[in-house]
């Protein structure tokens, strides 16, 4: 049964190979504070659309999904919007090892290569800064060893400098930028690399050549972090903050409409080598900036397997009584003060998965089922338990829009008779409109993607980046698009 999410924990002999989703970072108007995107529309970059729909935007144009150029290069893994609107987009390759930068102008719709970063990282976080500045800190050299440097990319000269240091090197941290520009950097692990804290056989438990796959232990190498840390751009000095709760890593991270910053869940745990609460994995809690604490923010409500194994055939596969791997899924802030969290994933190895979405009420800390369960459910006999025309939303893309809705675009997409959706991905796109619960068509996507992220930009639109396509040939990078509402 193959994995429906990306784990972002990955073993530090082998985490420099193990590519990570990223956080949809804040979007960055002028002044780099993250905000709710405006109603102002832009007008669309100078691309034929690719899908139309009958419903009006704002300005009387049908929404529509553009190109978003023609000349990005490579996988596209991380994006932060510049105070002089245009987009920073970040790709991490390991031969050569380098994080290669560019930038994506939306009133042009042009791209244009930008200063790299000096050394290769990967897992790190990649948000605004005040003064319309991107922060990238943190994450893991081609060795598997933590970073503590802190670059900081200046679209007036397009260049990097480096910055304070972490007060602790940590891979896969989470972080988001607060409301007066300083960056909040939470959780993650320390590696020191393969030469002291590897087991010997963790590059077996990832892949053998031959096809002779194995299950393999992999024995605690490493301790995720509950200790967190605030950046001032003004001095460029890291300050210890309260820490979470629990120790997390990877996990999804946003700021609130208040101000706060909301954290869910963790990567890690069994088969990872990274030691995890189990309480981490699907729990959430909330930073506020004012008192330097956080505090707990509910759990996720258990799922009904009765009900879902109701919708199957009959005697089919039930879900399984062990306890399942939680993703982290796609955390997007709502103007209303609460989030929503698109495509948990729910994994239980050689058996199946379950999708599920959720939506934060800020006011009593409560987590609500929105959506339908998507399940399949593969073993142990051939009577799979299967909810067919149900879309499974891992790996999908969501944004905020103006309205208040949430564009929930790609993914691994419905089962239809059966079939397992995968990383071939889809191009099917729904909003998700927390006014009335429903989750009404959106125009599709110009090319079926999984795994991938967006961003709300500035002027309202979306912009998507990042994940793959399964071909004949094997995996290839999706074009990046934009959204127009």
């Amino acid at each position: 049964m193959r994995r429906s999410i990306v784990i972002v924990a990955c073993v530090a002999l082998i985490a420099s190979g193990c590519q990570a989703s990223a956080t949809p970072a804040p979007s960055a108007s002028s002044a780099s504070l993250p905000s709710a995107p405006t109603n102002t529309q832009a007008a669309g970059p100078s691309s034929s659309a690719a899908a139309t729909s009958a419903e009006p935007s704002a300005n009387g144009a049908p929404a529509h999904w553009v190109e978003a150029g023609g000349s990005a290069t490579g996988q596209l893994d991380h994006a932060v919007q510049l105070g002089d609107e245009r987009v920073l987009v970040l790709s991490d390759t390991l031969e050569p090892p380098a994080t290669s930068a560019q930038t994506w102008d939306p009133g042009s719709n042009a791209w244009r290569p930008a200063e790299g970063l000096n050394k290769y990282r990967s897992l790190y976080v990649a948000v605004p800064a005040a003064g319309g500045l991107a922060l990238v800190t943190g994450g893991n050299n081609e060795n598997g060893a933590s970073f503590s440097s802190t670059y900081l990319f200046d679209p007036s000269t397009d260049t990097w400098t480096k910055s304070g240091l972490l007060g602790t090197a940590r891979t896969s941290p989470s972080g988001a930028t607060l409301k007066d520009g300083r960056v909040l950097v939470a959780g993650g692990y320390f590696a020191s690399g393969p030469a002291s804290n590897n087991p010997p056989d963790a590059r077996l438990a990832a892949f053998h050549p031959g096809g002779d796959l194995r299950d393999i232990d992999i024995p605690p190498f490493a301790t995720a972090m509950a200790t967190s840390e605030v950046f001032d751009p003004a001095t460029g000095i890291w300050s210890p903050t309260g820490p979470m709760k629990y120790a997390r890593l990877g996990a999804s991270a946003v700021t609130l409409s208040d101000g706060r910053v909301l954290v869910f869940g963790s990567g890690g745990g069994d088969g990872s080598g990274i030691i995890v609460d189990d309480g981490a994995f699907d729990s959430a809690e909330a930073y506020d900036p004012a008192t330097g604490k956080f505090s707990l923010a509910g759990t996720l409500p258990p799922y009904d397997a009765a009900a879902i194994e109701a919708k199957g055939a009959p005697n089919a596969n039930p879900i399984p009584a062990s306890p399942a791997e939680i993703g982290s899924g796609t955390l997007v802030a709502l103007p209303d003060g609460g989030a929503v969290l698109i495509g948990v994933d729910y994994y239980w190895k050689h058996q199946g998965d379950l999708t599920r979405s959720f939506r934060y009420d800020a006011t009593n800390n409560t987590w609500s089922e929105i959506g339908e369960t998507w399940a399949f459910i593969g073993e142990p006999t051939a009577v799979a338990l299967v909810t067919d025309g149900v879309q499974n939303v891992a790996g999908s893309v969501a944004a905020v829009l103006p309205d208040g809705r949430v564009l929930v675009a790609g993914g691994s997409g419905p089962t239809t008779n059966g079939s397992y959706p995968g990383s071939e991905g889809t191009d099917i796109a729904r909003y998700y409109d927390p006014a009335t619960n429903t989750w009404p068509d959106a125009p599709s996507m110009p090319a079926p993607a999984y795994g991938g992220s967006a961003i709300s930009l500035a002027d309202g639109s979306v912009f998507a980046f990042g994940g793959t396509v399964y071909g004949t040939d094997g995996d290839s990078p999706v074009a990046p698009s934009r959204f127009i509402p």
